[in-house]
């Protein structure tokens, strides 16, 4: 079983398809990259009621880099597949307790995960047997193990106009 620090990589390195291929090279260009609806994932949602997430991250090492933030709203691809994101958006940094909204969210459940990708490469990178070099995280702040996180354990629900998150990010 891959681990969370293998997969979310992800986030900047885009899938096989044009969605996450598409955000990554707005990554590169922009200071910060739009919040990009998935327009699969997202297809048949209600739009009626949304809310404002905003998501906190108070423990970066440092403020180089990139900082990737990806959008569940369901189990499938989650944390490792960013093409089945509902969402996904991404900062250069310049500073070490960066904030990030995500606006016009329709009410419902999902999970975030977060990368701090420190050199801009749009990798993570690892040590010789496969520890990641740089930061990682997901909502809800699960325990690290042998794998990823379970969408379960880091979900949560909008269900009202604006709601805060902190998400630690983990580095080894």
């Amino acid at each position: 079983m891959k681990s969370l620090l293998a997969l979310l990589p992800i986030i900047f390195l885009g899938a096989q398809t044009s969605f996450a291929e598409t955000q990554t090279a707005q990554a590169i260009t922009q200071d910060f990259m739009p919040l990009q609806f998935n327009q699969e994932t997202s297809a048949g949602c209600s739009w009626e009621n949304t809310g404002c997430i905003t998501i906190r991250i108070p423990n970066l090492r440092n403020a180089d880099g990139l900082l990737g933030v990806a959008l569940f709203s369901s189990d499938k691809g989650f944390p490792e597949n960013s093409d089945k994101a509902f969402a996904l958006t991404g900062m250069k940094l310049n500073e070490a307790n960066p904030e990030i909204v995500l606006k016009n969210i329709p009410y419902g459940t999902y999970a975030v995960c977060v990368l701090h990708d420190e050199n801009a490469n749009m990798e993570m990178d690892k040590n010789w047997i496969g520890i990641p070099k740089e930061g990682f995280g997901a909502s809800n702040n699960p325990k690290i193990s042998m794998g990823p996180p379970e969408f379960e354990e880091s979900n949560f629900v909008l269900d009202s106009q604006s709601m805060d998150l902190v998400i630690d990010i983990n580095y080894f």
